[in-house]
């Protein structure tokens, strides 16, 4: 796939060209095989050549990487550790930080541990960047708040990993089917795995759904997989310490 003409120039509709379509997680965390860059931006191609609408991109060298090397819309985040979970690009720093870096839209923490409150921060990317904003949300409140604060996209990527959502292994179609009614666009996000758990997004009302460990993470297939031949419950690891690291959910 050639190289747009200019890696850090976003695009102008990147929230009108993702509607109706599968959006790529394409990350991989610290101590991961493939953490590397030139890597992520290889699975961005592949997901271009899949027919993806979209791609989602964690720390600004992942996001020029990527921008070099496809036309797809870029969605930015930088994750930041805390004591329970990453948190998604909560300070301003960070924001600013992917928009140099050439994102099309930059995904937000929006259940109120950002460092700003979410109509502060939507409307500062808004007035000072001028690029769009996804929220990141957990629960329907978070959603609504999030949508009524002037978010392009709320996407459902945290239900699950808070104290104040439902813990499950399947995506929380409830939750993007109550934002949906209310009339928010909403992007689906979080343990989809399968073509049937994608086509029951959109099926109730999914603006874009969000897949990644399913088509990005060969150590967690490889895993999911050999779980359940015979030898494995004895089976020793091969690889050395550095590819030892548990991958960790893509959102």
């Amino acid at each position: 796939m050639s190289p747009p003409s200019d890696p850090v120039t976003p695009l102008r509709d990147p929230v009108a060209a993702i509607a109706a379509g599968l959006v790529v997680s394409c990350q991989a965390p610290e101590g991961h095989p493939l953490r590397v860059p030139s890597v992520i931006a290889r699975l961005a191609v592949c997901a271009a050549l899949g027919g993806a609408a979209a791609v989602r991109v964690n720390h600004p060298d992942d996001v020029r990487a990527v921008k070099s090397v496809v036309d797809l819309p870029v969605i930015a985040l930088h994750k930041e550790r805390a004591a329970d979970r990453d948190l998604i690009t909560p300070r301003w720093e960070l924001v600013e930080a992917l928009a140099a870096a050439g994102a099309d839209v930059v995904a937000v923490e929006a259940t109120g541990r950002a460092e700003l409150p979410v109509d502060a921060l939507v409307a500062r990317v808004h007035g000072q960047l001028d690029l769009p904003v996804m929220a990141d949300v957990a629960t329907v409140d978070q959603g609504l708040a999030a949508w009524a604060a002037g978010a392009d996209l709320v996407a459902t990527t945290l239900s699950g990993y808070t104290p104040d959502s439902p813990r499950q292994s399947a995506p929380d179609l409830d939750l993007v089917a109550a934002l949906t009614a209310a009339g928010v666009r909403t992007v689906a996000e979080g343990r989809f795995r399968t073509p049937d758990q994608v086509r029951a997004a959109f099926a109730v009302g999914a603006y874009a759904t969000v897949v990644g460990t399913a088509i990005t993470d060969p150590v967690a297939l490889t895993r999911s997989l050999a779980a359940v031949a015979p030898r494995a419950a004895g089976a020793a690891n091969p690889v050395g310490a550095a590819g030892t690291a548990s991958p960790a959910r893509q959102c």
